[in-house]
């Protein structure tokens, strides 16, 4: 059977893209539906393949594998059972990506319970806000961010608990698999934005089927396709980082990759050669700042597809992609609340990316552009 991931042409993705057709991407259905199952569960098969490969700041490579991440995340989804959590719980986490992060992420998704993620930088007033806001039964951070959680927790709640490997040995006693139960129109993710007209931006709630919407943006905003060799180094705190960087590409069984740490262009450069990306996906900042640190040509390239979001990209960074990437930056617009709407359909060849331009609509939607009374 042809599915979705076979076709690389724009004219394909016009002629066979369908509701129906990204559904056929996945193990669940309509009815019973788990995002952690479909991003992990089913493609750990005892291979060893590497699901996430993490760059840290300090210069240190990481890798995770499905089979790794699978295992520590039933474990935690059974602690959560013992510790009394129930569906629809929410569960907050403030973590660098890590396996920690992953198995708390994926875990609580598991149970049913919902996951929070929160950006590390966040202070003691953003993250209060949050924390009120989502009233989380629990919030796992780091060593380094401790006291600061315990700073907003009030009479116990949220519980506090610190992500290190004395958490991985508390749960590693409990069974390696989990039945997850979650029906597909159950919420698994509140995912907070930056915002710009509140002081602290309503949480988007995000169903366990919103994956199977997302595919429109995988397939199409930022190329994803089985043997691509994946990264996106925006944090998976935002909906860049998590939905078109994590959860995408390893619902499709892709190696992902991510940045952990204090940001840095060169450092950035370097893991985009070591691990011979093809395929990246990163706010027009981050190209910004690569063509900055005047590094480019200190390291090898790997590229056929790249993507960029955020805000548009100035001319003569786009210039320096085309010098040292040799391949297209696509735009693709979107938002953390409607999802991404406009692509410049990646590794189409039959598709001419027209810098500066926001790119044409994902299949299956017609947009307007409406005066300020609603006529088109």
């Amino acid at each position: 059977m042809t599915r979705l991931t076979d076709y690389t042409s724009y004219a394909d993705a016009q002629a066979h893209a369908s509701s129906a057709a990204l559904w056929e991407l996945f193990d669940g259905d309509r009815e019973y539906f788990n995002i952690a199952d479909e991003c992990i569960t089913r493609h750990a098969d005892g291979s060893g393949r590497p699901a996430v490969r993490i760059a840290n700041a300090d210069g240190s490579d990481e890798i995770l594998t499905f089979d790794q991440i699978s295992a520590g995340a039933a474990q935690f989804a059974h602690w959560l059972d013992a510790e009394g959590v129930q569906s629809g719980d929410r569960i907050a986490f403030m973590l660098e990506p890590s396996l920690p992060f992953y198995v708390c992420l994926f875990g609580a998704m598991k149970t049913g319970a919902i996951s929070v993620p929160l950006f590390t930088l966040f202070g003691p007033d953003a993250l209060r806000l949050r924390v009120d806001d989502c009233n989380p039964s629990i919030l796992i951070t780091n060593v380094e961010k401790a006291e600061l959680a315990r700073s907003v927790s009030e009479n116990g709640s949220p519980r506090v608990i610190v992500a290190d490997d004395g958490l991985l040995d508390v749960i590693a006693k409990y069974p390696t698999t989990y039945r997850s139960k979650t029906r597909a129109t159950d919420m698994a993710v509140f995912q907070y934005t930056s915002g710009t007209t509140r002081e602290l931006p309503e949480a988007v709630k995000h169903s366990h089927r919103t994956l199977v919407t997302l595919m429109f943006a995988a397939l199409y905003g930022t190329g994803i396709r089985p043997g691509d060799q994946f990264f996106c180094p925006s944090s998976p705190a935002w909906g860049h980082g998590l939905w078109h960087g994590t959860l995408a590409p390893l619902a499709m069984g892709v190696t992902t990759g991510t940045f952990a740490g204090r940001f840095d262009p060169v450092r950035l450069m370097k893991a985009l050669d070591d691990f011979g990306i093809t395929n990246m996906s990163a706010a027009a900042t981050h190209y910004r700042m690569m063509k900055n640190s005047g590094k480019g040509g200190d390291f090898a390239f790997h590229f056929k597809k790249l993507s960029y979001t955020g805000e548009p990209i100035d001319p003569s960074t786009l210039e320096w992609i085309d010098e040292y990437f040799k391949v297209p930056a696509c735009s693709m617009y979107g938002t953390t609340e409607i999802g991404v709407v406009l692509v410049n359909y990646p590794g189409a060849e039959d598709f001419t990316v027209k810098p500066g331009s926001l790119g044409k609509a994902v299949p299956g939607q017609k947009l307007e552009v409406h005066r300020t009374d609603g006529t088109v």
